[in-house]
């Protein structure tokens, strides 16, 4: 009998749910080979989970999600192609210039191979989700100009504006103009609703100005296993003697998704939750947990998923151990609760209006994460100055799906 795989269980709780890739598609044909010679007996699932043509998927993988270090590393695992890209630009093109045009050629190759989804559902599915490289740094103007540069590279590109000041402010000019959008570096309550304000503000200009916002998605990436990830989350315990356990984390991170869910139903807004940096945690008896899926999903809930958490997924199937979403509330223990809450990191993402706007960009997590969105960029152009210099391709440690900064959360009960 076949056991029901995550997105399918997900899809019989909220129908509105969602499960993406996040990698470049370009990759994802490469991903499925490996799995299946890695799990030959897992092959009919794989198949099902991951067909070759994105929209014969039933209950699978219904978009995607990219951003610098992602390209980068689908650049360096299948470099030929990519080199030959950087060969056909103009010599005496700037290595940074030809470094946006491999990235964006990138991008297109991977929302064409999600287009046939993106036609097939009527433009609500399909969605390749396009980061503003060095977004984080920019000010409105910049981000809007790059962000429409993007969204013109194909009709089902979603951009991706980071959470910070002058993005929400982008936003909101990004969704005047009929912008699908997808707001990434978010890692507290009120920078959702900063967006959420955001939009509301695009979608009424939109409307005055005639501009058709019906087709337009809107997601806000919650980097969810950053949250808990941060040095200073643990510092500040410590300076309260506090011990912070590694369930204690994870609850943190629970608690902010369920504020975020309960924002998200106040508003009644069309823009949907979108779930990354999704970690496993092994308990004391050796065994795999996500508590990023396990105890989400009782609220319409979009995932993103990387090559390993799907792997993941395929080991557990594989045992009869489907991974399941929660069907209701998992209840945050009080005690746990309020050991956090003497935190002011915590405090910071849990409660919407404990961050101003101009500390958005400050926040430890959002630092972190801009920091290896830097290097995804630094990558490319290292690849693209290899490439000029000469046909060996430069030395570099692979990209894991780990971000600079991220604690290994040792073992959960």
């Amino acid at each position: 009998m076949e056991v029901p795989g995550f997105a399918r269980l997900l899809k019989q709780n909220t129908v509105d749910s969602e499960v993406w890739w996040d990698s470049s598609p370009t990759i994802y044909s490469a991903f499925k080979d490996r799995m299946i010679m890695k799990y030959p007996s897992m092959f009919n699932l794989i198949e099902s989970w991951l067909p070759d043509n994105f929209s014969a998927s039933q209950s699978g993988l219904s978009g995607a999600t990219t951003n610098p270090r992602l390209v980068a590393r689908a650049v360096l695992e299948d470099p030929r192609p990519w080199q030959d890209f950087t060969d056909s630009l103009p010599p005496q093109m700037a290595e940074s210039e030809k470094a946006r045009q491999l990235y964006d050629q990138v991008i297109v190759q991977g929302a064409g191979q999600l287009r046939a989804l993106w036609n097939a559902t009527q433009q609500r599915q399909g969605w390749l989700s396009a980061q503003i490289e060095g977004g984080e740094r920019m000010h409105e103007r910049m981000l809007v100009t790059r962000g429409l540069q993007l969204a013109s590279l194909a009709p089902n590109v979603m951009i991706k504006v980071p959470g910070s000041e002058q993005g929400y402010r982008a936003i909101e000019q990004l969704v005047a103009q009929g912008c699908s959008i997808n707001n990434t570096f978010c890692f507290t309550v009120s920078q959702f609703a900063a967006c959420l304000k955001a939009i509301h503000s695009g979608r009424l200009r939109a409307r005055v100005t005639g501009v058709n916002t019906d087709r337009a998605r809107y997601v806000i990436t919650f980097m969810i296993g950053r949250l808990g990830a941060e040095h200073e989350f643990e510092r500040q315990a410590a300076q309260r003697r506090l011990c912070l356990t590694a369930a204690d984390r994870r609850w943190a991170e629970l608690a902010v998704y369920q504020a975020i869910q309960a924002l998200l139903r106040r508003w009644q807004t069309p823009a949907r939750l979108l779930l990354c940096s999704l970690k496993v945690d092994t308990d004391v008896r050796g065994r795999e947990h996500c508590w990023h899926l396990q105890r989400t999903g009782a609220d319409t809930t979009l995932y993103t998923l990387t090559p390993d958490i799907l792997e993941f997924l395929i080991r557990r199937q594989q045992r009869n151990q489907p991974v399941t979403p929660a069907t209701e509330w998992v209840q945050v223990p009080r005690r746990v609760l309020n050991r956090l809450m003497a935190i002011p990191y915590f405090n910071q993402a849990y409660f919407e209006g404990e961050l101003a706007p101009s500390r958005f960009a400050q926040h430890p997590a959002f630092i972190t994460a801009s920091h290896d969105a830097r290097e995804g960029q630094e990558r490319l152009l290292a690849f693209v100055k290899g490439v000029s210099n000469g046909p060996l391709f430069p030395a570099m440690r692979p990209l894991s799906d780990l971000a600079t900064g991220d604690l290994a959360m040792g073992r959960v009960s």
